[in-house]
């Protein structure tokens, strides 16, 4: 089958979910034999500076303001020079992305909706109508998503897919070395550890996080609160932890660039995101077989099932309660974690994805593969 040439548009390649995604594709659509490079429509970022030295094609085309969405210059440029047979845009990058592959006469068009912004603006939907109309198919990576994509923005159903975002099953596994979070912050075997990975960015709700942590603290004093991550609200979440008296009880890892090791330091993972559409650090967590607490928004009960636990989005009680019960059911822990890894494994793998994603750059149907179930087990 011939190899295509596909050009990923974003925004910027910064280490956080979304650009992981693109990433990871980037380098399993490379693998099958495709030539895929990367524009940036806004700065270059620090996974893109990685990806350069992998011997990736990462460039910008700096597009900046609305002025750009009429007429993409710099973008327009770069197509012309690239040829892809696909673009493939992905969330902040659409409008420009679709009309500057128009004015390419690029083949086919994909788009990507990771997610939605924490407040959608009044225009959005006129905004994505009009991008829809340079766009063969729209993948939202969940489907609460797509009902939203459907219903709310009045995006043609036709176009509409479900493409969750997918996870590499042999890196993150329960099997291998630990990291080194518990030597870090001096954590001893009797302590139980709570993992949070994300960025310190409001969507993700630290503060409904550190306030559910007080109460169960409370009760379950050998409980240890760990965030991975960093962001702009660092500050804020210090001067909180501080508020509550937790300093000795709540480290910040910061940016991990190793991540795999660290989830198998942990005991259970937390989300408190006030939105979400496919979770990578849920998909990296049930991978890795732990038992997830998550609150009840944007695609977690569908990436979930009947694996983890669900609570309401703002309330510190139950998200407390939750993770108390957990604690307290070391069995169910195990099993929750297994049947976690069970899931991931059989719906959401990379390659199945990647499977997915090729069929709509060919415009066929999906002939998934089977990902290989060596090394997948989880000893319940």
């Amino acid at each position: 089958m011939k190899a295509l040439r596909v050009e990923m548009i974003v925004p910027a390649m910064v280490p956080a979910g979304m650009e992981m995604v693109v990433a990871r594709l980037t380098r399993r659509l490379a693998a099958r034999g495709h030539d895929v490079a990367i524009t940036c429509i806004e700065y270059l970022g620090d996974l893109g500076e990685r990806l350069r030295c992998e011997g990736v094609p990462v460039e910008v085309a700096y597009s900046p303001g609305l002025r750009t969405i009429v007429y993409p210059a710099a973008l327009v440029r770069r197509l012309r020079d690239r040829r892809p047979d696909v673009v493939h845009v992905h969330s902040g990058a659409w409008i420009k992305g679709a009309r500057a592959a128009a004015f390419a006469r690029v083949p086919r068009v994909i788009h990507t909706e990771h997610g939605l912004l924490d407040h959608e603006p009044s225009y959005a939907p006129l905004i994505k109508q009009w991008a829809a109309r340079y766009t063969a198919a729209v993948a939202a990576v969940s489907a609460p998503l797509l009902t939203y994509l459907r219903e709310v923005d009045g995006l043609p159903p036709a176009k509409l897919r479900v493409v969750p975002n997918g996870i590499d099953t042999d890196v993150f596994q329960p099997d291998g070395r630990p990291g080194n979070l518990r030597t870090r912050f001096g954590i001893g075997a009797e302590r139980f550890v709570i993992g949070h990975v994300a960025r310190l960015s409001p969507v993700k709700n630290h503060r409904l996080l550190l306030d559910a942590f007080a109460l169960l603290h409370e009760a379950r004093p050998e409980a240890f609160l760990a965030l991975i991550g960093d962001g702009d609200l660092r500050p804020q979440i210090e001067t909180r932890i501080s508020e509550l008296g937790l300093a000795d009880h709540v480290g910040l890892y910061g940016v991990a660039h190793d991540l795999p090791p660290l989830y198998r330091e942990l005991d259970v993972f937390v989300l408190s995101s006030l939105a979400e559409g496919t979770s990578m650090s849920i998909l990296e967590a049930m991978s890795s077989a732990l038992p997830v607490v998550a609150t009840d928004v944007g695609g977690n009960a569908d990436l979930l099932g009947e694996t983890g636990v669900l609570v309401p989005s703002g309330d510190p009680a139950a998200l407390a309660t939750a993770i108390g019960r957990v604690i307290a059911d070391p069995a169910g822990r195990r099993a929750m974690g297994c049947a976690a890894r069970r899931r991931i494994v059989h719906e959401y793998d990379e390659e199945l994805v990647t499977d997915r994603y090729e069929a709509l750059y060919r415009n066929e149907a999906a002939a998934p593969s089977v990902p290989a179930l060596a090394a997948q087990t989880c000893a319940e």
